[in-house]
């Protein structure tokens, strides 16, 4: 027999009444219902997760390439002093917000 490992989880009261509920009408109890339901729902994910890799991927490559680039470039209209310490502040906050977004989606 394979050893099995035991997940403790916290729920609503009326959450863990339905669960038990919809369990028992399936004729499974919680432990076999909640398995079933995780395992359904990481394979959704994973298709998921499949089905956006390339955009991902695109997303993050162009992200990378933006993280490169000089604001204002070298070549181009003049900005003033002030404009382009706004503008990079902007830049430099978007990009923190990005980077935070990575982090949390990579959890």
């Amino acid at each position: 027999m394979v050893a099995k490992t035991r997940i403790s989880i916290s729920l609503e009261p009326e959450d863990a009444e339905a669960i038990k509920a919809v369990a028992a009408e399936h004729g499974l109890d919680v432990s076999a219902f909640l398995v079933m339901a995780g395992r359904k729902e990481a394979a959704r994910l994973a298709r998921i997760a499949a089905a956006f890799a390339d955009i991902d991927a695109a997303l993050a490559e162009a992200e990378a390439e933006g993280d490169a680039l000089a604001w204002p470039p070298a070549t181009g209209p003049d900005v003033d002093a002030d404009e382009a310490a706004r503008v990079r502040s902007e830049i430099a906050a978007a990009r923190a917000r990005s980077a935070e977004r990575r982090r949390g989606s990579a959890a």
